[in-house]
């Protein structure tokens, strides 16, 4: 297995750092790549990657990982990023870093962890680090308030992005023991999330979260970062591949 942790070595660090932004939503990767393109000094966004495609633009110095929708089923996806040509090291970026996620990562030689609360300038610092050999734990920070740029589906009618997660998975057809397992979160606040997902969104019933999510563009897939970024200068200019977008499984 190729560790994603290699030693670092100044002569080939490079500025400003080429960054994959992954993850299989529209949304994340397009805010994930907004807050990044205020940046360009230090990191420079070259793809969008979704687990089991091409890299494009590649080599990728960091690939950064965002858990939306895959957070305690993440192993696999971070063991095909780990073990990726195109890609030197692997960055882990989440809202919470629990034990049994963070073993798994340091498992496959990830030693990057970067929390979502952070603002702009210290992802992209932590990402500078990363690229050159240096273990980053990059959360002990109090949680403050979503960066503006950062999004997530159902951001727009008012979810939390934890509220997101848990209807993502429930649309999905996890029952609520999974989605707990999943999140790292007890079976009694999964129900309390779909309670409140259910009030303000007006839907009855997980039928009826189901269908909210397949009809919502919010909740659409693959978009490449090139496109979500065409016009900032962030991005090295290559070949760019249409928007594909699957319903969620």
């Amino acid at each position: 297995m190729r560790s994603s942790h290699r030693p670092y070595d100044a002569r080939v660090a490079k500025i400003p750092v080429a960054v994959a932004a992954v993850n299989d939503y529209e949304l994340i990767v397009s805010g994930l790549a907004g807050v990044l393109s205020k940046h360009t000094d230090s990191v420079r966004v070259l793809d969008r990657f979704v687990i089991g495609e091409p890299v494009d633009n590649g080599p990728i110095d960091v690939a950064l990982f965002d858990t939306y929708g895959r957070v305690g089923i993440a192993e696999r996806a971070l063991k095909t990023l780990s073990e990726h040509s195109e890609i030197k090291r692997v960055a882990l970026f989440s809202l919470d870093f629990p034990a049994p996620l963070v073993a798994d990562a340091k498992r496959l030689g990830i030693t990057t962890f970067i929390s979502k609360t952070l603002p702009g300038a210290d992802i992209a610092d932590a990402l500078v680090n990363a690229s050159r050999g240096r273990p980053v734990a990059a959360f002990d920070r109090p949680r403050r308030a979503a960066h503006p740029e950062r999004m997530w589906p159902g951001r727009a009618d008012g979810l939390s992005e934890r509220e997101s997660q848990v209807l993502v998975l429930c649309a999905e057809g996890l029952s609520n023991r999974e989605i707990a397992e999943a999140l790292f979160l007890s079976p009694e606040t999964v129900k309390s999330h779909l309670k409140r997902i259910y009030r303000h969104l007006e839907l009855r019933n997980r039928a009826h979260a189901a269908t909210y999510v397949q009809k919502s563009g919010a909740f659409a897939r693959f978009q490449p970062a090139e496109v979500a970024m065409e016009g900032s200068g962030a991005i090295q200019k290559g070949p760019v591949r249409g928007s594909r977008r699957n319903s969620p499984k």
